[in-house]
């Protein structure tokens, strides 16, 4: 409905004649999504990748599966939850002083939803990493929806096969992280808010996505801090909605499904004594490290001050801010260009690793290897966000509303691939729009206004392969989870894969061998 008003009250659309579905594409394409996620998960599964979860012990992969554990053997309440004690963590400081910083060890570690999730397969994690394929296709299947009903059937499909073919949807739906799963409530929530506002607010439809919405934005606060924003921006932009229609049931359906959802969290808060709203309690170290005057801007290193800071304000979230721009040579002004650089990583082309380096995945699936990229489809989405201001699409309210909050949730850590790439389920949308714009300009032959769209996603390519590329080339690969395998497949006795894996170390990182790496992890 481009160009449309969902704030208007007679937006509701007229009753016209419907020309019978053609079934077949959508056969197709459902075919083809599960054929290339069954090959990637193939290639994985085949590799080195289904050991890494466990023997990388100071990543959030093996964190979520201790946690996931200690939920068994718990139960479902969890009272005392399972917090990671890392390397970097107990060079900072003792356990018990983290455990004042965080508030008391009865807070969970991060938004629980994943974890409780994870513990229903802990011991069957195959099907685990089955369910997170399947997250992920219906990712794409509701950023296509989404997107055919902000802009129209054509950039719906655009935007379907995007994601479709997007690589790092593929690399993070495999390892036994949270994030898959905060896409997924993100692009439904997109697309059920898109048809609530086109909905007329006194029928039956209305009435199943309000409380449809209501659920998802309680299971994304379950499953994400970021939604501690999304939840009250969400239901004061629905309230400008209701006044404007002087219809105000939805919103209450709204709130009365988003509380009910997130009611389970609040009883075993008050059951265990934690308190009531809580749901993570990494705020404090993370914004340390993504701001402190020795931080990295698109790289995870922990800053020298860390535990001089979280020292000094316990955590404290308003102390932790006048500390942290104290840490700053410059201060504030040093701390303000730390965010401009942070910023700027954003245009980067670099997959900045911290759990998994999206590269080795790469290495091991052709489907990563060749698909889509980040800075590919990044040009085109900034030209569909001008392209929708411009024109003001009001139908990409949502759209405009949501991603500044994901945008800014970016600036509290460092902005590293798997973050950044929550962007990507508002962007793969704003792409699809330009694009379907673009055809649409040379279907109308209107070649000069096409040649014009064609030549700014040129120039953004450009620019981003050339001045705003930071990491140099030579130094994208990382070595440790190449030295993993080789330790790993030493330890399952594949002779011939671990000789082809060194092989692979010495070209991609000549004078160092396998053999430096130190002794060979704990593999069951």
């Amino acid at each position: 409905m481009t160009g449309s008003d969902p704030l208007a009250d007679h937006e509701t659309p007229r009753l016209t004649a419907v020309p019978k579905a053609r079934h077949w594409p959508f056969a197709v394409a459902g075919l083809l999504i599960i054929v290339l996620y069954a090959t990637h998960f193939a290639y994985c599964q085949r590799s080195t990748l289904p050991y890494l979860d466990v023997v990388l012990r100071d990543s959030d992969m093996s964190a979520n599966l201790h946690w996931a554990e200690n939920i068994r053997e718990q139960g479902w309440l969890d009272a005392h939850p399972y917090h990671p004690y890392t390397g970097w963590m107990q060079a900072v400081a003792p356990y018990a002083q983290w455990v004042k910083w965080w508030g008391g060890e009865k807070i969970f570690q991060q938004s629980p939803l994943y974890a409780y999730i994870l513990a229903l397969f802990v011991h069957r994690s195959i099907w685990m990493r089955v369910l997170q394929a399947l997250l992920s296709v219906g990712t794409c299947v509701f950023l296509g929806l989404a997107t055919a009903r902000m802009s129209g059937r054509r950039a719906g499909w655009i935007a379907f096969w995007l994601a479709a073919l997007y690589a790092p949807f593929y690399v993070y739906a495999w390892p036994f992280l949270r994030d898959g799963l905060g896409w997924f409530i993100t692009a439904a929530l997109v697309w059920l808010l898109s048809e609530l506002t086109h909905s007329e607010w006194s029928s039956d439809h209305a009435r199943f996505y309000a409380w449809a919405v209501g659920a998802l934005l309680g299971l994304g606060l379950l499953a994400k801090e970021s939604y501690l924003l999304l939840v009250p921006l969400t239901w004061v932009t629905l309230g400008a909605f209701a006044w404007k229609r002087g219809h105000w049931g939805v919103v209450t359906r709204v709130a009365i499904a988003t509380l009910l959802t997130i009611s389970p969290l609040l009883v075993r808060n008050a059951l265990v004594g934690a308190p009531l709203l809580s749901s993570s309690n990494r705020f404090a170290e993370t914004f340390v490290q993504g701001n402190a005057g020795t931080a990295h801007p698109y790289l995870a290193r922990i800053p020298a001050e860390t535990g001089q800071i979280l020292n000094q304000t316990q955590g404290r979230t308003w102390p932790l801010l006048r500390a942290i721009i104290a840490s700053h040579p410059d201060g504030l002004r040093g701390f303000l260009k730390l965010q401009f650089r942070k910023f700027l990583s954003l245009f980067d082309p670099y997959e900045s690793p911290d759990n998994l380096s999206f590269y080795f995945v790469a290495y091991v699936s052709p489907v990563v290897r060749f698909g889509l990229r980040y800075w590919m489809v990044l040009p085109a989405a900034l030209a569909g966000l001008f392209l929708s201001i411009w024109r003001r699409e009001r139908a990409h309210v949502w759209v405009w509303a949501l991603l500044p909050v994901f945008f800014a949730n970016l600036f509290i850590g460092i902005p590293l691939s798997r973050y950044r790439q929550s962007l990507m389920i508002f962007l793969i949308p704003l792409a699809g729009y330009f694009l379907a714009q673009l055809v649409s300009f040379i279907g109308r032959r209107q070649f000069r206004t096409a040649a014009y769209c064609g030549v700014a996603v040129l120039v953004g390519w450009g620019l981003i392969l050339g001045p705003l590329s930071r990491q140099p080339r030579a130094q994208y690969e990382r070595r440790m989870e190449y030295l993993y395998s080789a330790q790993i497949l030493y330890r399952l006795g594949e002779r011939q894969k671990e000789q082809a894996m060194e092989d692979v170390i010495r070209k991609k990182f000549p004078g160092f061998l396998a053999s430096d790496s130190g002794s060979a992890p704990n593999i069951k």
